[in-house]
């Protein structure tokens, strides 16, 4: 099952601080308890990411988060241990981890979900005159930057064709749940044309490997549909490609792929 970064973050949070506490129940020193309280989540993190590949910097976020939250558990355990007054120093520390911890969370809750609502309705342009999207679009892989090439001779030949291409589903798609998808084809005087090969493409902006295509089968006169399901929510590009012949019709656009919920 995939899981997202938020759960696999803070479900291993509460990890680190139960391994800690039973480490203490087992009298081993606040030291090793800090250790395999911050080791043993990580560990369960890199096993799962063996099955579900993870990015560097995902892993490191990881890695971070649990090592200074054990960190932080070892040294109130051992101030506790002494009965000392702690110093101002490693108080001011400790406040900077949770303030940070904090932090992060809300920034990855804004990148996931968006703001809320009621924040949007605040600070951002009316919903009533454009729809507004708060959600992190992703960033563009290298091998996808090709896609932004000039293709003009491309698309005088498309303007020549004329054809008429109506697109129905792409802007209702969830992410995870399978949805229909039908393309209505027409030439320029509105009458159905029969393709030989119609496909779809979807490439995830945050992700490659999200990557899918698709073919659309004839379902009428000059209709094509097909079944497309989307891993995440999020911001894609579709392409649309259609042939008839030596005639050739592609484009692209931008996706934005709603949350199941």
């Amino acid at each position: 099952m995939q899981m997202s970064m938020t759960q696999t973050l803070f479900g291993g949070l509460l990890a680190v601080v139960f391994i800690f506490i039973i480490g203490r129940k087992l009298n081993l020193s606040s030291y090793w308890s800090a250790i395999l309280a911050g080791l043993l989540p990580f560990l369960g993190y890199l096993g799962y990411g063996v099955s579900h590949p993870q990015d560097g910097d995902v892993l490191a976020i990881h890695l971070v988060v649990f090592m200074a939250t054990a960190a932080v558990l070892g040294v109130f355990s051992i101030t506790w241990k002494k009965k000392e007054k702690m110093h101002w120093a490693p108080k001011l520390i400790i406040a900077f981890f949770i303030m940070l911890a904090i932090l992060n969370a809300a920034l990855l809750s804004v990148a996931t979900h968006g703001l809320p609502d009621w924040v949007t309705s605040l600070i951002l342009p009316s919903e009533d005159q454009q729809q507004v999207h708060t959600v992190f679009p992703g960033v563009i892989p290298h091998d996808r930057n090709k896609l932004y090439e000039p293709h003009q001779q491309q698309i005088e030949q498309q303007r020549h064709l004329g054809w008429q291409v109506e697109m129905e589903g792409l802007d209702d798609l969830k992410g995870g749940v399978r949805q229909t998808l039908k393309l209505t084809l027409r030439d320029a005087q509105g009458q159905p044309i029969a393709a030989d090969r119609v496909m779809l493409g979807f490439w995830r902006m945050a992700n490659s490997k999200d990557d899918r295509t698709m073919r659309l089968q004839p379902a009428g006169a000059g209709i094509y549909q097909g079944e497309a399901m989307l891993s995440d929510a999020g911001r894609w590009v579709v392409e649309i490609h259609i042939e008839r012949g030596k005639d050739v019709y592609h484009t692209k656009k931008s996706l934005l792929v709603n949350d199941p919920s």
